[in-house]
């Protein structure tokens, strides 16, 4: 016998149907507000993609018609590589050498522009990390507090990187240290919303278990949920610097430093076979990082595991 049928047996049948019935009962009430909830949400996101639709004034006419004008421009851009002429020098025009010309240069900016990231990862995963444990509902030590610090990370999720970064170079002028700060803003706010989230489905047994045993509400956070928390930590801390290296050649844009302020050059030179330059440096760079970190990542969470 199963041990619903062991149940039904010792209840007896008269209370086991009525059980059953208020059971059958409740999930039928489930099933329609689920039901109903579902409608209006799909009823809701309808109209909202309905709105953007006509606000964005999307066309698939105007996408299709912009394509000929982006092959034009990557006409422009492409290089005349020759195949004869590929592994020549910087000298000779059709060369690999010869397109990349200034790599060098680029190269240094790539690296200050990963510097800028690591810089802003570590500063925005630091106070992400502080800041996540008391914005979590269910080991922040106020409600009151806690809800003050998720306003405040949701303040700086949605400030826009480069514009925080055009204000802070017109306040600190042109350079690096505008960009670390504005990426480091934002990298606060997303990590420290996440972090939050990953707090609030922590097993609270040994948070109680420490608080039992005389600890406080520190000791409780670094006993009982850091050594739950920290490979996730780890692991979107990762995540996030892939992020900020694409981000910290963004912001140069606005001459907050890096690569971003070479590419700007370029462009506004029309020397769209440089910018392209740029561009495939840069992809070619997030992705050997992406690898490298999902390595790191993956070893992390499996020696934690």
């Amino acid at each position: 016998m199963s041990v619903l049928d062991d149940l039904i047996t010792a209840a007896g049948p008269e209370k086991a149907k009525a059980a059953m019935s208020a059971f059958e009962t409740e999930n039928a009430a489930y099933r329609r507000r689920w039901r109903v909830f579902f409608i209006i949400g799909a009823v809701l996101f309808a109209l909202c993609f309905v709105g953007a639709v006509f606000i964005a004034d999307f066309s698939l006419a105007r996408l299709f018609s912009g394509f000929p004008q982006m092959l034009a421009f990557l006409d422009r851009a492409l290089p005349d590589l020759q195949i004869s002429k590929f592994g020549d020098g910087a000298t000779t025009e059709g060369s690999l050498a010869y397109w990349f010309y200034a790599w060098p240069k680029w190269l240094g900016l790539l690296w200050e522009s990963i510097e800028m990231a690591i810089l802003a990862t570590a500063l925005g995963g630091g106070a992400a990390f502080l800041l996540s444990f008391v914005a979590a509902r269910n080991i922040g030590p106020n409600r009151w507090v806690s809800a003050f610090v998720r306003r405040l990370l949701e303040f700086f999720r949605t400030l826009p990187d480069l514009i925080v970064a055009l204000v802070l170079v017109q306040a600190f002028g042109p350079g690096a240290a505008a960009g670390v700060l504005a990426i480091a803003l934002h990298t606060t706010g997303a990590l420290g919303k996440l972090m939050s989230e990953v707090h609030e489905n922590i097993d609270m047994k040994p948070l109680e278990g420490v608080r039992a045993s005389g600890g406080n509400w520190f000791h409780a956070i670094r006993f009982g949920a850091m050594p739950q928390i920290l490979p996730n930590f780890f692991s979107y801390a990762l995540l996030r610097l892939e992020v900020n290296i694409a981000a910290a050649a963004a912001v140069g844009y606005v001459g907050a430093g890096g690569i971003g302020q070479e590419l700007v050059i370029a462009i506004e030179n029309l020397r769209f076979d440089d910018a392209l330059a740029i561009i495939v440096m840069v992809i070619v760079l997030i992705f050997a990082i992406d690898l490298t970190s999902e390595r790191i990542r993956h070893r992390f969470i499996g020696a934690r595991a």
